[in-house]
């Protein structure tokens, strides 16, 4: 590991005893190959995205799915999409087993990223539909939605 001291502007290597249960390099890796870009998984599933104001409107007409925020707790407590279900990205694994299968899913976070990559595992969980929320809900309060503000 390199370790920078930007104070003293000093550099210096640190040698790391390899983890055994690391998941890149320890005795039974789980990650075998490289991620592809967020943008080609999207292009790749053909992950469905959707507008603001289309967004907008099938909500106000009664959307019969989940609207699901994937951002962290303290983001979600600052402001959120009145009605949505919270499932942050960092411990989404755990909530994948709960989500129904049945229903639609509208996804969203900040920008836009973390929901299209929340929505491809879903995809591949077998969750089958799932709509990301194009700009997240960034985008949401430039174009005056309705939130819910801590």
């Amino acid at each position: 590991m390199l370790h920078y001291d930007a104070t003293n502007a000093r550099i210096r290597e640190i040698a790391l005893k390899p983890d055994p249960a690391c998941a890149l390099c320890g005795e039974a890796p789980t990650i075998t190959r490289p991620l592809a870009s967020r943008h080609s998984d999207t292009c790749a599933t053909g992950l469905k995205e959707i507008t603001i104001a289309a967004a907008q409107e099938l909500l106000c007409k009664g959307f019969d799915g989940i609207l699901l925020d994937v951002r962290e707790r303290d983001e979600h407590a600052w402001a959120h999409i009145e009605g949505c279900r919270l499932a942050p990205l960092s411990e989404f694994t755990n909530h994948l087993g709960d989500l129904p299968r049945d229903r639609p899913y509208l996804v969203y976070c900040k920008m836009g990223q973390r929901s299209a990559h929340a929505a491809s595992m879903m995809m591949e969980a077998g969750i089958p539909d799932v709509t990301n929320l194009q700009g997240g809900i960034v985008s949401w309060l430039e174009q005056d939605g309705p939130v819910v503000q801590g």
